[in-house]
């Protein structure tokens, strides 16, 4: 888990520095897994991680919130076609070999359409300069509809000044894509670690025999249910990922095992690093918040 974290964390890096966003490894880990915990509470596949993690590192290199938006949108737009490609190929391979289950039929054709929606809503959104702007125009015009006309004005000038520098980081992208390269051979990387933490779990418990099939499923569902749903994922999908081990005629005691081990490994132990982080950037602002104030007080 730690060095899928690692490899969607440099490829994240490597984006940045292309922006000319400069940021050490270990702050852009940092600020990586804090994102990480807010997408883990809150169910926003992946927005609102990416608003924290812009504030963070805007705050700290004094880039333009453009710029690192551009970064992270790509890296999340990577990790998705990566993502629908691993889904494309494990549902062709279950259908030519016939070892897809009835039931995972229909949960995985709606884990590749979110996914695939969310891949040309991003791309579309973050290619179209005019449909974008027009997205955050009807949010405008919705804010003055409730009556909420406060700093609305302000509020436009700045979003459609955000926008104008995001496309300008994403348009260098678009016009340099061999920059894209290594940020996918490393989403790759993370998403076969990823793939792997599943089997490695079985393994531990002597559970040497299953199928691909099987993984396949679980890996899928579990990732979807849990991206999707967040911290209301929790008990529920414990259950769910429980009924799917027994039908594969694993016994109901090791199944319940399996379970709290995939979701103590792929949710709570992230979760714990993520919440570790977010103490750690809110005692470092304390500490030089002391002593700027310190400072001030000895002019």
């Amino acid at each position: 888990m730690l060095l899928i974290t690692f490899f969607w964390v440099i490829s994240w890096l490597v984006l940045l520095r292309a922006l000319s966003v400069n940021l050490g490894l270990r702050k852009t880990f940092l600020y990586y897994l804090a994102g990480d915990f807010i997408d883990r509470v809150v169910p926003s596949p992946g927005v609102a991680g990416e608003v924290i993690r812009a504030f963070f590192v805007q705050k700290e290199t004094r880039s333009t919130y453009g710029a690192v938006a551009a970064a992270g949108i790509t890296n999340r737009i990577l990790a998705y076609g990566v993502v629908i490609a691993g889904l494309s190929v494990g549902t062709v391979f279950m259908l030519l070999t016939g070892t897809i289950p009835a039931f995972a039929s229909g949960l995985l054709l709606a884990v590749w359409l979110g996914a695939l929606g969310l891949f040309i809503l991003l791309s579309f959104l973050s290619l179209e300069e005019k449909a974008a702007k027009k997205l955050v125009s009807g949010l405008i015009r919705l804010l003055r509809a409730l009556g909420l006309r406060r700093n609305v004005e302000e509020l436009s000038n700045r979003a459609f000044k955000f926008l104008s520098l995001f496309h300008e980081g994403f348009k260098f992208f678009n016009a340099n894509p061999r920059l894209l390269i290594v940020p996918i051979i490393f989403n790759v990387i993370s998403f076969i670690l990823n793939f792997a933490v599943y089997v490695l779990i079985f393994y531990s418990l002597g559970l040497t025999n299953l199928p691909i099939d099987f993984f396949i499923i679980i890996y899928f569902l579990a990732g979807a249910i849990q991206d999707g749903l967040a911290a209301f994922s929790v008990g529920g999908l414990e259950i769910i990922l429980t009924n799917i081990f027994i039908l594969y005629g694993i016994p109901p005691a090791t199944s319940g095992v399996a379970a709290v081990l995939v979701r103590s490994l792929t949710f709570y132990f992230p979760l714990i690093l993520g919440y570790a982080c977010i103490q750690v950037i809110g005692a470092k602002n304390l500490l030089n918040h002391i002593t700027a104030g310190k400072i001030e007080s000895e002019k």
